[in-house]
């Protein structure tokens, strides 16, 4: 019996996709969906053995900041390594879908901790509402976008991929895409983050940096997807550096408020997973839209 010839993706960006996201096409061998779902099963998997071998977070429900840990840099070894083993697990698993699945796995499973943490009341508490705080996460933050930014220079380099890009194409348009992103997120969850609570922040911050990448790419389309899913990691920087500079009251009683207080009350863990996880799953969605083109 003939083997049924694998089915391009319109728009798509990666040599190896069998089929797009959400079951809009077929494949010969296995679903898309079906692969995805397995690669971010398999990294929660390893996150909740992972968090729960290592201890993290300290004091469940408490602890927010993984720099506030005991043994912080211990914690954040732990955590490279789980992202590491969950990207590697979800490349194996959904390669031939998308080149960036283990990065989309990786950061779906981080997850896992995030709802094992505290919500930014915990993390404000624990300085007595100090603005220094967000400085604090700032470079919390710009520890997980490294982390991201490592696991994605090594998918490139197995897939001899420019890790930016064409080189033949103008950085502009791809700075314009992130900032688009970032400014688009931000606008989103300004507007569905009106609470501290852990679910309200993950599920806005998800939303918004899917939304995001769909106007982003709309409107300033580049490729690869690293300039999207660093988006929503830059609207938590800028959101953590105005509340620092004072732009968000009420913070010795945990509780953020004012004009950019919703980018301020989400952890440096919902933006570097579901953050990062809705802004890809964006991106997949517009570059498997031929309208996108």
């Amino acid at each position: 019996m003939a083997e049924q010839p694998s089915i391009s993706v319109p728009g798509s960006s990666d040599p190896g996709a069998g089929a797009p996201l959400m079951g809009f096409w077929g494949s010969s061998r296995i679903s898309a969906r079906t692969a995805l779902v397995a690669a971010a099963a398999a990294a929660c998997l390893i996150f909740t053995l992972g968090s729960g071998q290592f201890g993290l977070p300290t004091l469940p429900g408490f602890d927010g900041s993984i720099l506030a840990q005991p043994s912080s840099i211990v914690a954040l070894l732990c955590i490279a390594v789980m992202l590491a083993v969950s990207a590697l697990v979800g490349t194996i698993i959904a390669r031939n879908i998308h080149f960036d699945a283990g990065l989309f796995a990786a950061s779906f499973g981080l997850i896992v901790i995030s709802l094992h943490c505290g919500t930014i009341q915990s993390v404000l508490f624990e300085t007595d509402g100090s603005q220094l705080t967000y400085v604090r996460l700032i470079f919390e933050l710009l520890i997980f976008a490294a982390f991201f930014a490592g696991i994605w220079l090594i998918l490139c380099r197995m897939e001899g991929k420019p890790p930016l890009g064409p080189p033949d194409v103008k950085m502009l348009g791809n700075l314009t895409a992130l900032l688009s992103q970032a400014v688009a997120t931000g606008v989103v969850l300004m507007i569905l983050c009106q609470s501290e609570a852990k679910n309200q922040c993950l599920a806005s911050v998800g939303i918004a940096s899917l939304i995001g990448t769909l106007l982003a790419y709309k409107y300033s389309p580049a490729e690869p997807s690293i300039w999207f899913w660093m988006g929503p990691l830059l609207t938590g920087v800028i959101g953590y550096a105005l509340a620092a500079m004072g732009q968000v009251s009420n913070l010795n009683i945990g509780l953020p408020t004012g004009t950019v207080a919703a980018l301020a009350r989400p952890l440096p863990l919902d933006y570097a997973s579901v953050g990062i996880a809705g802004a890809i799953l964006g991106y997949w969605m517009s570059t498997a839209n031929p309208a996108a083109e």
